[in-house]
C-alpha cells in the first residue's frame, strides 16, 4: 500500500486487535446460541468481502478496510471451527482424531498460501487476494451444507430417541446413558 516498513508493521497491530475480539465475542456467543455454523457464515461472508476489497480497490483506504474485515473475518472462523469440530465429536477418542485430521487440512493452508502471492504479483496481489475470497465464499458454502445435514441428522435423532422435552417428560436425566457416547438420546450435533 506503500507505506514504509516500519508504519507498514504499525498498521497491522489494529486489524489483529479487532480479530482478537471480534474472535473473542464470536466464540462466546455461537457457544451460548449452540449455533457456531451461522457464526461461521457470517464470519466467512466478511472475510471474503475483505478479500475482495483487497483485490479489486485500489484506494489505500479502501484496501485497509478490506485487511479489517479479512481479519475479522478469518481468524475467528478458525476460533469457531475447532470447537465445531469437538463439539460433535461423542466420544473422546473421535475428538481426538477430529482434531488431528482437522489440523493436519488446516496445515496444508500455508502451503498454499506462500504460493498464491509470488513477488511478481505485487503490490496488489490480486491473484492471491482472489483466491482467498473464493476459499471464504467456499467455507460459507460448506458451513451452510454440514449445518443443514446436522439439522436433517438432529430432526432423525429426535424421531428415533425423541425431543429432550419428551425426555424429560419421561423422567429421562441428562446424566444418563453417557457411555453411549454417539449412539446415546441425549446426544444431539451443534448447529
Amino acid at each position: 500500500m506503500g507505506f514504509t516498513s516500519i508504519n507498514a508493521q504499525g498498521l497491522t497491530a489494529p486489524p489483529y486487535f479487532a480479530s482478537f475480539l471480534v474472535t473473542i465475542a464470536t466464540t462466546w456467543i455461537a457457544d451460548r446460541l449452540q449455533q457456531r455454523g451461522l457464526m461461521l457464515v457470517i464470519l466467512s461472508l466478511i472475510g471474503a468481502v475483505g478479500y475482495v476489497l483487497l483485490a479489486v480497490c485500489t484506494s489505500v483506504g479502501a484496501r485497509y478496510a478490506g485487511v479489517f474485515l479479512a481479519a475479522i473475518g478469518v481468524f475467528p472462523c478458525i476460533a469457531n471451527i475447532l470447537p465445531w469440530a469437538l463439539n460433535n465429536q461423542g466420544s473422546d477418542s473421535r475428538r481426538g482424531m477430529g482434531i488431528v485430521i482437522l489440523n493436519i487440512i488446516g496445515q496444508c493452508g500455508p502451503f498454499l498460501g506462500t504460493n498464491v502471492f509470488p513477488e511478481s504479483d505485487g503490490p496488489r496481489y490480486i491473484r492471491g487476494q482472489s483466491i482467498c475470497a473464493a476459499f471464504m465464499f467456499f467455507t460459507m458454502i460448506l458451513a451452510l451444507t454440514l449445518r443443514t445435514l446436522l439439522v436433517w441428522e438432529n430432526r432423525r435423532l429426535d424421531k428415533q430417541h425423541g425431543t429432550q422435552a419428551e425426555r424429560e417428560a419421561r423422567g429421562w436425566n441428562k446424566g444418563e446413558n453417557v457411555a453411549e457416547e454417539n449412539y446415546g438420546a441425549g446426544f444431539r450435533y451443534v448447529l
